[in-house]
Protein backbone atom coordinates (compact mmCIF):
# COMPACT_ATOMS: atom_id res chain seq x y z
CA UNK A 1 0.00 0.00 0.00
CA UNK A 2 1.42 3.31 -0.93
CA UNK A 3 2.09 5.78 1.57
CA UNK A 4 -0.13 9.29 2.15
CA UNK A 5 1.85 12.29 0.75
CA UNK A 6 2.60 14.82 3.85
CA UNK A 7 1.53 17.96 3.04
CA UNK A 8 3.68 21.09 5.12
CA UNK A 9 2.25 24.36 5.97
CA UNK A 10 4.21 26.56 7.28
CA UNK A 11 2.72 29.48 9.80
CA UNK A 12 3.50 33.42 9.30
CA UNK A 13 7.08 34.64 9.16
CA UNK A 14 8.69 31.74 8.56
CA UNK A 15 8.01 29.90 4.87
CA UNK A 16 8.63 26.26 4.34
CA UNK A 17 12.39 25.59 5.07
CA UNK A 18 11.73 25.05 8.62
CA UNK A 19 10.32 21.79 7.28
CA UNK A 20 13.66 20.52 5.53
CA UNK A 21 15.05 18.44 8.05
CA UNK A 22 11.99 16.61 8.98
CA UNK A 23 10.86 16.56 5.21
CA UNK A 24 13.92 14.66 5.05
CA UNK A 25 13.86 12.23 7.43
CA UNK A 26 10.06 11.44 6.50
CA UNK A 27 11.22 10.97 2.78
CA UNK A 28 14.27 8.53 3.76
CA UNK A 29 11.21 6.48 5.14
CA UNK A 30 9.14 6.72 1.90
CA UNK A 31 6.71 9.38 2.65
CA UNK A 32 6.53 11.42 -0.48
CA UNK A 33 6.23 15.16 1.11
CA UNK A 34 5.42 18.59 -0.44
CA UNK A 35 5.92 21.95 1.26
CA UNK A 36 3.71 25.04 0.75
CA UNK A 37 4.52 28.64 0.83
CA UNK A 38 2.31 31.33 1.74
CA UNK A 39 1.90 34.03 -0.95
CA UNK A 40 1.68 36.58 1.97
CA UNK A 41 5.11 35.50 3.53
CA UNK A 42 7.56 38.16 2.51
CA UNK A 43 5.47 40.70 1.35
CA UNK A 44 4.19 44.39 2.49
CA UNK A 45 1.33 46.57 2.79
CA UNK A 46 -0.50 47.74 1.04
CA UNK A 47 -1.37 45.78 -2.31
CA UNK A 48 0.06 42.36 -0.12
CA UNK A 49 -1.75 38.76 -0.84
CA UNK A 50 -4.60 38.40 2.06
CA UNK A 51 -5.22 35.37 4.15
CA UNK A 52 -8.02 34.16 2.10
CA UNK A 53 -4.71 34.09 -1.09
CA UNK A 54 -2.75 32.03 1.73
CA UNK A 55 -5.84 29.93 1.90
CA UNK A 56 -6.18 29.40 -1.90
CA UNK A 57 -2.63 28.60 -2.11
CA UNK A 58 -2.92 25.68 -0.24
CA UNK A 59 -6.20 25.00 -1.96
CA UNK A 60 -4.65 24.45 -5.05
CA UNK A 61 -1.39 22.52 -3.96
CA UNK A 62 -3.92 19.93 -2.04
CA UNK A 63 -6.59 19.88 -4.89
CA UNK A 64 -4.09 19.04 -7.53
CA UNK A 65 -2.84 16.43 -5.58
CA UNK A 66 -6.38 14.77 -4.58
CA UNK A 67 -8.76 15.14 -7.72
CA UNK A 68 -5.69 15.75 -9.94
CA UNK A 69 -3.45 12.65 -8.75
CA UNK A 70 -5.49 10.80 -6.36
CA UNK A 71 -3.19 10.71 -3.64
CA UNK A 72 -4.04 10.15 -0.09
CA UNK A 73 -2.95 13.42 1.61
CA UNK A 74 -1.89 14.17 5.29
CA UNK A 75 -1.63 18.04 6.52
CA UNK A 76 0.86 18.84 8.70
CA UNK A 77 0.30 22.39 9.91
CA UNK A 78 2.29 24.30 12.10
CA UNK A 79 1.38 27.85 14.22
CA UNK A 80 -1.06 30.08 11.62
CA UNK A 81 -0.62 26.86 8.81
CA UNK A 82 -3.21 25.81 11.65
CA UNK A 83 -6.31 27.56 10.64
CA UNK A 84 -4.83 28.46 7.54
CA UNK A 85 -4.27 24.78 6.32
CA UNK A 86 -7.89 24.13 7.91
CA UNK A 87 -9.60 26.52 6.77
CA UNK A 88 -8.76 25.78 2.84
CA UNK A 89 -9.47 21.88 1.94
CA UNK A 90 -13.63 21.82 2.15
CA UNK A 91 -14.51 18.87 0.07
CA UNK A 92 -10.79 17.13 -0.23
CA UNK A 93 -11.29 14.71 2.69
CA UNK A 94 -11.51 11.16 1.62
CA UNK A 95 -14.97 10.33 3.51
CA UNK A 96 -16.39 13.69 1.53
CA UNK A 97 -15.11 11.98 -1.84
CA UNK A 98 -15.83 8.49 -1.09
CA UNK A 99 -19.70 9.68 -0.49
CA UNK A 100 -19.57 11.06 -3.72
CA UNK A 101 -18.48 8.10 -5.41
CA UNK A 102 -14.53 8.15 -5.88
CA UNK A 103 -12.92 5.79 -4.63
CA UNK A 104 -9.35 7.14 -4.55
CA UNK A 105 -7.26 10.29 -2.89
CA UNK A 106 -8.13 13.01 -0.47
CA UNK A 107 -7.23 14.55 2.77
CA UNK A 108 -7.13 11.44 5.63
CA UNK A 109 -5.60 13.07 8.89
CA UNK A 110 -4.41 16.35 9.89
CA UNK A 111 -1.41 17.46 12.02
CA UNK A 112 -1.53 20.00 14.14
CA UNK A 113 1.99 21.67 15.47
CA UNK A 114 1.19 23.49 18.38
CA UNK A 115 -1.40 25.23 16.00
CA UNK A 116 -3.51 28.24 15.72
CA UNK A 117 -6.69 27.12 15.45
CA UNK A 118 -9.78 29.09 14.59
CA UNK A 119 -13.78 28.26 14.61
CA UNK A 120 -16.22 29.06 11.87
CA UNK A 121 -16.77 32.71 11.86
CA UNK A 122 -13.36 33.97 13.90
CA UNK A 123 -12.29 37.17 12.73
CA UNK A 124 -8.56 37.47 12.84
CA UNK A 125 -6.78 40.58 14.43
CA UNK A 126 -3.49 41.63 15.93
CA UNK A 127 -2.21 39.36 18.62
CA UNK A 128 0.12 40.13 21.19
CA UNK A 129 3.42 39.19 19.42
CA UNK A 130 3.12 40.93 16.30
CA UNK A 131 5.31 43.78 16.21
CA UNK A 132 3.73 46.54 14.32
CA UNK A 133 6.54 48.88 14.86
CA UNK A 134 9.64 47.86 13.54
CA UNK A 135 8.14 47.95 10.14
CA UNK A 136 5.92 50.15 10.01
CA UNK A 137 7.33 52.99 7.71
CA UNK A 138 7.25 50.22 5.07
CA UNK A 139 4.09 48.04 5.47
CA UNK A 140 5.54 44.96 7.50
CA UNK A 141 4.80 42.88 10.47
CA UNK A 142 7.35 41.11 12.32
CA UNK A 143 7.84 39.30 15.21
CA UNK A 144 7.79 40.59 18.93
CA UNK A 145 11.54 39.12 19.77
CA UNK A 146 11.92 36.67 17.94
CA UNK A 147 14.81 34.99 19.45
CA UNK A 148 13.14 34.42 22.48
CA UNK A 149 9.41 33.89 21.77
CA UNK A 150 10.43 32.02 18.82
CA UNK A 151 13.72 30.06 19.28
CA UNK A 152 14.26 29.88 23.24
CA UNK A 153 14.99 26.20 22.56
CA UNK A 154 18.00 26.47 20.05
CA UNK A 155 21.35 27.14 20.34
CA UNK A 156 22.64 30.41 20.03
CA UNK A 157 24.14 29.65 16.46
CA UNK A 158 20.91 28.03 15.16
CA UNK A 159 19.00 30.68 16.66
CA UNK A 160 21.04 33.04 14.96
CA UNK A 161 20.66 31.18 11.70
CA UNK A 162 17.03 31.03 11.56
CA UNK A 163 16.36 34.38 12.52
CA UNK A 164 18.10 35.07 9.17
CA UNK A 165 15.38 33.36 7.18
CA UNK A 166 12.50 34.96 9.34
CA UNK A 167 10.50 37.14 6.46
CA UNK A 168 8.00 39.94 7.29
CA UNK A 169 4.21 39.89 6.89
CA UNK A 170 1.97 42.55 5.87
CA UNK A 171 0.40 45.26 8.32
CA UNK A 172 -2.80 45.76 7.36
CA UNK A 173 -4.84 44.70 5.08
CA UNK A 174 -3.94 40.46 5.60
CA UNK A 175 -6.91 39.30 8.35
CA UNK A 176 -10.13 37.44 7.45
CA UNK A 177 -12.80 35.33 8.69
CA UNK A 178 -12.58 31.69 9.06
CA UNK A 179 -15.78 29.98 7.05
CA UNK A 180 -14.65 26.27 7.21
CA UNK A 181 -12.75 23.69 9.58
CA UNK A 182 -11.47 20.57 8.24
CA UNK A 183 -10.88 19.01 11.85
CA UNK A 184 -14.64 18.62 11.78
CA UNK A 185 -15.08 16.23 9.40
CA UNK A 186 -11.06 14.74 9.12
CA UNK A 187 -9.43 12.98 12.25
CA UNK A 188 -6.80 14.99 13.78
CA UNK A 189 -3.59 14.82 16.16
CA UNK A 190 -2.16 17.90 18.07
CA UNK A 191 1.38 18.28 19.55
CA UNK A 192 1.14 20.68 22.10
CA UNK A 193 4.27 22.13 22.91
CA UNK A 194 5.61 23.16 26.77
CA UNK A 195 8.09 25.30 26.21
CA UNK A 196 6.22 27.91 23.66
CA UNK A 197 6.23 31.37 24.32
CA UNK A 198 4.28 32.10 21.76
CA UNK A 199 0.78 29.80 21.97
CA UNK A 200 0.68 29.00 25.96
CA UNK A 201 -0.15 25.32 26.75
CA UNK A 202 -3.41 26.30 28.45
CA UNK A 203 -4.06 27.80 24.44
CA UNK A 204 -3.04 24.30 22.79
CA UNK A 205 -5.44 22.40 25.47
CA UNK A 206 -8.48 24.39 24.25
CA UNK A 207 -7.13 24.21 20.83
CA UNK A 208 -6.70 20.08 21.12
CA UNK A 209 -9.90 20.10 23.07
CA UNK A 210 -12.23 22.22 20.18
CA UNK A 211 -10.36 19.69 17.53
CA UNK A 212 -11.35 16.77 19.12
CA UNK A 213 -7.35 15.64 18.36
CA UNK A 214 -5.74 13.00 19.47
CA UNK A 215 -3.33 15.06 21.85
CA UNK A 216 0.96 14.25 21.69
CA UNK A 217 2.98 16.20 23.86
CA UNK A 218 6.78 17.11 24.20
CA UNK A 219 8.94 19.91 26.17
CA UNK A 220 9.99 21.73 22.72
CA UNK A 221 9.53 25.38 21.98
CA UNK A 222 7.51 26.97 19.52
CA UNK A 223 9.61 25.73 16.76
CA UNK A 224 10.19 22.19 17.60
CA UNK A 225 10.42 21.04 14.17
CA UNK A 226 14.07 22.47 14.39
CA UNK A 227 14.46 21.89 18.17
CA UNK A 228 12.86 18.44 18.33
CA UNK A 229 12.39 16.97 15.13
CA UNK A 230 13.20 13.65 15.90
CA UNK A 231 9.64 13.60 18.49
CA UNK A 232 8.00 15.36 15.21
CA UNK A 233 8.87 12.54 13.16
CA UNK A 234 7.45 10.04 15.32
CA UNK A 235 4.02 12.05 16.04
CA UNK A 236 3.99 12.27 12.43
CA UNK A 237 4.57 8.68 11.42
CA UNK A 238 2.23 7.29 14.41
CA UNK A 239 -0.47 9.46 13.09
CA UNK A 240 -0.36 8.34 9.47
CA UNK A 241 -0.33 4.88 10.89
CA UNK A 242 -3.57 4.97 12.64
CA UNK A 243 -5.41 6.82 10.07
Amino acid sequence: MSKPTLLFIPGIWEGPLVFTQISTSLSSLGYPTQSISLPSTGTRSPGNPSMKDDENAIRAVTQKLVEEEEKEVVLVMHSAGGFLGSAAIEGLSRQEREGKGKRRGGVTKLVFLCAGIAPVGHVHGDLPFMDFETGKDVGEMHCIRPRELLFNDLSPTEAEKWLSVLQPQPASGWGGITDYTAWTDIPSVYLICENDQILPDEYQVQAATLTGSKVERCKGGHMVMLSMPERVVEVIVNAVEEA
